[in-house]
């Protein structure tokens, strides 16, 4: 069969497959006593919607499908037949209903769902029974296709319409095991024909595309303790990407669980004493700093709390100390690319508090000294610093991918977990002195580009504000949840990193789209590797400035970097902006579909 009309037979079993798995994995509808296998049914169900993701196939909206990707795949001969006989075995073990009785113990009977009639109908009794299924004739097929595959695909679906109309229990709990077994053999059976990289991408994927879908605290943690037993499991190829999902599954557990809960069972946030710490400069939004109890380095960003007329101290005061909640949690993902947070102390002079870091490992175990010009190799250096460093011109343009890549892998992390940055911009990007060879010194002019820091949390908060306010976890009367920090001083080039929605219109909701912007921008003078040189008097005009770049600086991007890293530059500089539930799900999606579209990218 040809590969065009082999992946719209791919895509039709594949929306047939996610069919039997809504039906399965409905908790509503589940019995009281099989919540626990439904829900490992449903992350099944998760594991096949990445791989779905990844060729751009969707469940949610069957219409909007765009087999090209799929397509390129199955002219691999190797996969060509694989695919689909994988995604058969699916959908044969949800419609083989004496197999559901007899080896899994789930019971399908007629339900009416609103039919009045006593009677069961002719074709569902048939189905009940285990008598083949005539294919209905509404049900079609491909183009193109074999008369055995057509065949298949239109009984599959006849089965699976008959399903629907029906309502399952449990006859023996344990042994859904054996079913949740068969159907993660059947997943694996599909990521194994993927390519290497295609494989990859879809691990990174994972927790993406699932933990989106969760926001209770308490689901969070089930996730978690699902996917960490089926992680286990290391011939599998998708156990990097569950391990990786039950990670960021607690992380986002411990992120969202409600301050009464939290402060009863997480450690919090340290209050230091200002006088064990020597800060050598208060001028900046961060300096650098000593431990005077272990001599250690530490680096310190400040955040202010004093107020206006609309921004009282004890609110702000309020979302500082849970910044710092958020930045002292424990077992954050790698890919966060942030300094461990040890506490905050309060200046109380300025109306600040110092957020205290520890520096990387590797400059921590330098032999202390006191003289200022051993300090240098402690200070970090911003990403604008080093695109207007003469000694740094010379950047090969695999480090600047080897960089992009890091970065958009960072915000799509920070997303995934439910958070916003806000504030993303080359300022808040630091690289510290590289790591030196064996029996070698520190040189505080070699600049690791491996390993960028991410800082400037000062504004982030959480991406679902409407739903931190529970109703079994009240808020006092009178304090408001989430109160925005004052925003560091920021000179007008630097304005050029918020969306001009916001910009325009400060009192607006900051959404996902927000930051992929911003760091579009960041990626624009990366690859370019250059400040953008714009007019101050277009200022005034932020949307008039959003196209001066997309006219002047992004098509420069397709000699210097390549069209793949162009289009990716342009897509964050022009995603959509809805602030819907389904948007934003969206927006994360893309978000992903664009750091993969960025793995691409080699020199």
């Amino acid at each position: 069969m040809e590969p065009a009309s082999l992946s719209f037979a791919v895509v039709g079993m594949f929306l047939t497959c996610c069919k039997g798995y809504k039906f399965l994995s409905d908790t509503k509808n589940a019995p009281s006593d099989a919540r626990d296998a439904t829900r490992r049914v449903l992350m099944e169900f998760h594991v096949l919607g990445s791989w779905g993701m990844h060729f751009e196939l969707r469940s949610d909206l069957p219409e909007q499908q765009n087999p090209e990707k799929l397509r390129f795949f199955l002219t691999n001969e190797h996969a060509r037949r694989g695919v689909f006989d994988a995604l058969c075995s699916i959908s044969e073990t949800f419609t083989d209903v004496k197999r559901l009785d007899k080896k899994y113990g789930i019971v399908c009977e007629y339900h009416t769902k609103g039919d009045r009639s006593p009677r069961m109908p002719r074709d569902l009794r048939e189905f009940l029974d285990g008598v083949d299924c005539p294919p209905n004739r509404n049900h079609g097929a491909p183009a193109g296709a074999d008369e055995e595959t057509k065949q298949f695909l239109k009984t599959s679906k006849t089965k699976m319409s008959l399903l629907e109309r029906c309502r399952w229990s449990v006859r023996d709990k344990e042994r859904i095991k054996e079913l949740v077994t068969r159907l993660k053999r059947c997943n694996d059976d599909l990521h194994r024909l993927c390519h290497f990289d295609a494989l990859a991408q879809i691990n990174l994927a994972l927790p993406a595309f699932v933990l989106g879908q969760y926001k209770n605290f308490m689901d969070l943690y089930k996730v978690a303790a699902i996917v960490d037993q089926s992680a286990q499991d290391l011939t599998s190829p998708t156990s990097e990407g569950r391990e990786r999902l039950a990670a960021m599954a607690k992380f986002k557990a411990r992120l969202t669980t409600p301050e009464k809960v939290a402060d009863k069972y997480q450690s919090r946030w340290r209050l230091l004493n200002q006088e064990d710490y020597e800060v050598r400069s208060r001028s900046h939004s961060y300096s650098m700093g000593t431990s005077l109890k272990n001599w250690q380095p530490i680096f310190v960003e400040w955040q202010s709390y004093a107020g206006d007329d609309n921004r009282p101290r004890k609110a702000a005061e309020e979302q500082i100390h849970k910044l710092a909640s958020f930045l002292s949690l424990p077992h954050r993902p790698h890919e966060f690319r942030g300094l461990d947070c040890v506490g905050l102390f309060k200046d109380t002079a300025n109306d600040r508090y110092g957020v205290v870091y520890n520096l990387p490992a590797h400059l921590r175990d330098v032999p202390r000294s006191r003289k200022p010009e051993s300090r240098r190799i402690y200070n970090p250096r911003t990403l604008t610093d080093l695109i207007r460093s003469s000694v740094q011109q010379n950047v090969e343009l695999g480090e600047r991918f080897s960089l992009a890549k890091k970065l958009i892998r960072s915000v799509v992390a920070l997303h995934t977990c439910g958070w916003l940055h806000k504030n993303i911009c080359p300022r808040n990007i630091l690289f510290f002195a590289a790591r030196p060879a064996p029996g070698q010194a520190i040189k505080a002019s070699k600049i690791d580009f491996r390993c960028p820091v991410i800082v400037g949390y000062g504004l982030s908060r959480p991406d679902d504000i409407a739903d931190q306010g529970r109703e079994e976890y009240p808020r006092k009367p009178g304090v408001s949840r989430w109160y925005p920090i004052r925003a560091p001083n920021k000179t007008a080039r630097e304005s050029i990193y918020q969306h001009p929605d916001k910009a325009t219109n400060p009192r607006r909701r900051f959404r996902h789209s927000y930051d992929m912007y911003s760091l579009g921008l960041v990626l624009l003078t990366v690859g370019l590797w250059q400040d953008l040189d714009i007019d101050s008097r277009m200022f005034a005009d932020v949307y008039k400035c959003r196209r001066h770049i997309l006219g002047r600086f992004v098509p420069d991007l397709w000699s210097k970097c390549g069209a793949i890293y162009g289009e990716v530059v342009r897509d964050c500089l022009t995603l959509s902006t809805d602030d819907t539930e389904l948007a934003e799900q969206g927006q994360r999606n893309h978000a992903l579909r664009l750091a993969e579209r960025l793995d691409k990218c080699v020199a």
